[in-house]
């Protein structure tokens, strides 16, 4: 598990459980939506962090399906499953697709309000109007950064309906009046809770981030920045988007500024629009801007299928046995570019994916703490950092254990926030709390945390300089090298070691 998941994967554990304030009080920085169905999935799957993954699935498999019938009704079948299978092979979407986060929801949505928004400006149904408002405000529901799709219609609405520009307009606003009214009942539960402190967190972070955010945000030059945040990560095999698919995508958006036809306008409008808005906005991450990964496979299908028209066009000054192998090679190049492309993307993606593949045995540890703390003890992890912390402990914990019973020390993750480390406090805290055990992690001795040079070597070092902590290698442990998990006991009088 990671971080970031345990805010949805834990939220759908209080929804089971019945604690609708306590998710509104801890979880009502977040959207509700991917939330509800993580809830429903665990109803029938069980309480496992495989059942909330299986909603980002769910909803990946229903983008390319989405992205299917859209591009289906503007470029024709040919482009449409050939964006299809761009879109299933980009190594983001795959990534985003095997772990509990909002991304897949968030791309399905915006897929459709994009297709049932083309389709108003083009057929001015009012079924489609109304079909648009409440994709928008169910799309917001799934993830906040949906609001940029306000500014993509506004656009579109602007370059493609001068004739008719004040009704468009006005009906735009209709669109934003019925997303309102869906998302009111939502920031009233959460006002009713937790008054504007949610807000104001939500606001902070899109516009400030974390700690790391300004050393993040500004490593590229500003209008290229996410061009080279999504095709190459630093310090890791990682491309969001595969090279190929960014040229071929980059060169169909061209095409389309090129040749101008309504719905090429569209999707330029689109994504231009949403690439501007989070390049605007200080605090930026390649996640942010996932919602141009249809749009990029859209173009890349549709650049393909151009070359390979104006090639299979080109009048050749060749006849009989010549003009039939010429004909055979260019169909053979074209479908070696195109398998060629996917080829390359999937194993971006296995490369993006299997970084992540770390068992850290989470669950055995809280079994055990289950069975071995009195209900006024606790446990503290210490050092807690993306693939560890201490709500994945919550997750495991029955409805009868408070969350005070396991906690973290510092509170914010080692490997994204600088780590202020007081050993006096510490010990003053593990006394307060009346810890029993500290819960360490195979992080390595010479791994230094984020923006310091301090070390989990240099850590430990002051905890047994203070004679209260037991020895690792004394206390149960968990796991096997290098990702084992070990249980301290910490002694409450300054007595000495504790084995």
């Amino acid at each position: 598990m990671q971080w970031d998941e345990m805010a949805h994967l834990y939220g759908g554990l209080l929804l089971i459980r019945g604690q609708t304030h306590l998710y509104l009080s801890i979880e009502g920085y977040y959207p509700p939506l991917f939330d509800l169905f993580t809830t429903c999935y665990m109803h029938v799957f069980g309480v496992t962090p495989t059942a909330g993954r299986l909603v980002s699935a769910t909803f990946a498999v229903l983008a390319a399906w989405a992205l299917f019938e859209f591009a289906n009704r503007i470029y024709g079948p040919k482009n449409a499953l050939l964006a299809s299978i761009l879109l299933a092979t980009t190594p983001g979407f795959v990534w985003v697709s095997r772990v509990s986060m909002l991304e897949t929801i968030l791309i399905f949505f915006f897929t459709v309000l994009m297709f049932t928004f083309y389709s108003w400006i083009t057929k001015n149904s009012n079924k489609a109007l109304i079909l648009s408002g409440l994709v928008f405000g169910i799309g917001v529901l799934a993830k906040y950064q949906m609001v940029v799709a306000a500014l993509a219609m506004a656009l579109s609405v602007l370059f493609l309906c001068r004739n008719r520009l004040k009704i468009s307009v006005a009906k735009v606003l209709v669109i934003i009046l019925i997303a309102v009214l869906v998302v009111l009942p939502w920031l009233f539960m959460v006002y009713q809770v937790n008054g504007q402190t949610e807000f104001q967190e939500i606001a902070s972070a899109l516009e400030h981030g974390s700690q790391n955010t300004p050393q993040y945000s500004n490593r590229f030059f500003l209008p290229v920045f996410y061009l080279v945040e999504l095709t190459w990560v630093e310090g890791a095999p990682v491309h969001p988007v595969s090279l190929p698919i960014m040229i071929l995508g980059l060169a169909g958006l061209g095409l389309f500024a090129y040749r101008r036809k309504k719905q090429d306008i569209f999707l330029l409008t689109w994504f231009v629009s949403v690439y501007a808005f989070f390049t605007f906005i200080p605090n930026r991450q390649w996640r942010y801007v996932d919602p141009v990964f249809p749009i990029l496979a859209i173009s890349a299908a549709c650049f393909l299928i151009f070359l390979y028209g104006k090639i299979s066009r080109w009048h050749l000054n060749l006849t009989g046995y010549n003009s039939v192998f010429v004909k055979k090679l260019v169909a053979a190049l074209f479908i070696f570019l195109v398998v060629a492309t996917v080829l390359f993307s999937a194993n971006d993606s296995y490369q993006m994916t299997a970084r992540d593949e770390v068992s850290i045995p989470i669950q055995q540890a809280a079994a055990y703490l289950i069975g071995h703390l009195e209900g006024n003890q606790s446990a503290v992890i210490l050092c807690a950092f993306n693939l560890l912390s201490d709500d994945m402990f919550h997750f495991y914990l029955p409805a009868n254990m408070s969350e005070n019973q396991i906690w973290q020390y510092p509170s914010m993750a080692v490997d994204a926030y600088t780590p202020v480390f007081n050993i006096t406090e510490f010990v003053n805290l593990c006394v307060e709390r009346n810890v029993k055990y500290v819960i360490l992690y195979d992080y390595g001795t010479n791994a230094p945390f984020y923006d310091t040079s301090l070390t989990y070597g240099d850590i430990m070092q002051q905890i047994y300089a203070t004679h209260r902590f037991g020895v690792p290698t004394d206390g149960p442990f968990f796991g096997t090298m290098p990702n084992r998990l070990f249980l301290v006991r910490f002694n409450q009088t300054a007595t000495g070691n504790q084995t």
